[in-house]
């Protein structure tokens, strides 16, 4: 299965290589500048991000919370993507010890894991809202949701800070000046890991969203055909009563539902159209960047799972990296998704850019 090859010694001549190449050629100031720019980029429109949340306040919104953790954590992935920039200038894990290796390599698991656990979460959160609308609708809450992001922080820094470390006692590993977690130097748990971060959670998202993406375009399609209905009605002369029954029937799948019993107030039964739009729309986009952004590491993990010696000295080590850092760009790509998706978000931004006095004053 692994070709041949010992997983040490590649691990070992890919860090020497790295080495020396680092000591020879890496350390032009374009080895910082160049990583610190993504983390620049990262930070900044995810800062923006949270802003806007912040200082509008109809952003706030049940289905944004879940944007709102997003967001949150892909800022705080920019932060600990710091420790990698300077790795790749100096050449070795910046921090001294084992354990802030240990420390940071769970770190960046976990902040990681919970931006795929998110995008997992709003999909099956969106399933429900598809399928049972008037449940969804009824029985969400912004507590609901902060419960929720909470629930993903807990189980991601619970699974990735134990999978992380506690092997590392029991198998007595020391990290060398690469920083490298355990489970690289083993290329079937290596393929699984990557199967956790990134295989199982989008077939979840792949299956839930092509789903909701059936169902809604049946009741679109039903729609169609209760206009088609009512404006036949109309011209024919017929019933009126019974072309504002069917106008009301197409509206109560259109925008919220409004009943009143007993003289009470009028209760929404269901999302409105716009807002179903807004949360579908921004789901696909996040989806497609997680998936664009994913998908070559995920080649090339597969390929190291079957040949440990594919990369040295077939390979130049840099076509390692580069999907490495194209995954890190997924954390850029999403808040670019929320621009795109929701129009009171993009003016919400534009406005903190070019005229933010005025939302410090209001």
């Amino acid at each position: 299965m692994y070709g041949g090859g010992n997983t040490t010694d590649v691990f070992q001549e890919q860090e020497e290589t790295v080495a020396t190449e680092t000591d020879e050629e890496g350390r032009g100031l374009h080895a910082l500048l160049l990583p610190l720019l993504l983390v620049a980029l990262i930070v900044t429109t995810n800062g923006l991000s949270l802003a806007a949340f912040a200082v509008e306040k109809r952003l706030r919104g049940y289905n944004n919370y879940f944007i709102i953790n997003l967001a949150i954590s892909d800022f705080l992935f920019g932060i600990v993507l710091i420790i990698p920039c300077l790795h790749t200038y100096l050449g070795h894990f910046p921090l001294p010890g084992d354990a802030w290796c240990s420390v940071y390599n769970s770190s960046i698991s976990t902040v990681q894991f919970v931006a795929n656990l998110i995008i997992v979460t709003i999909c099956i959160d969106r399933h429900r809202a598809t399928y049972d609308p008037i449940g969804h609708f009824t029985t969400r809450s912004k507590r609901k949701a902060i419960y929720a992001n909470i629930a993903v922080w807990v189980a991601s820094l619970l699974l990735w800070f134990s999978f992380s470390t506690i092997p590392e006692f029991i198998l007595g590993y020391t990290n060398s000046s690469g920083c490298l977690p355990w489970y690289v130097r083993n290329p079937t748990i290596y393929f699984v890991t990557i199967c956790m971060r990134f295989v199982v959670p989008f077939i979840i998202i792949l299956v839930l969203y092509i789903r909701i993406f059936v169902k809604i375009q049946q009741t679109t399609g039903r729609k169609h055909i209760r206009k088609e209905f009512v404006a036949s009605i109309s011209q024919s002369g017929q019933g009126k009563s019974e072309q504002e029954g069917e106008e009301d029937g197409t509206d109560m799948e259109q925008r919220p539902q409004n009943t009143k019993e007993m003289g009470g107030p009028k209760v929404a039964k269901r999302e409105s159209a716009s807002e179903v739009r807004s949360a579908t729309k921004t789901l696909l986009f996040v989806a497609i960047a997680f998936f664009i952004t994913w998908l070559p590491m995920c080649v090339v993990t597969i390929g190291f799972s079957i040949d440990p010696a594919f990369f040295n000295p077939r390979l130049p080590s840099w076509l390692y990296l580069v999907p490495l850092w194209l995954v890190y760009v997924n954390s850029l790509l999403n808040p670019l998704c929320y621009v795109v998706s929701q129009p009171l978000f993009r003016k919400t931004v534009f406005g903190l850019i070019s005229n933010p006095i005025r939302y410090c004053r209001g």
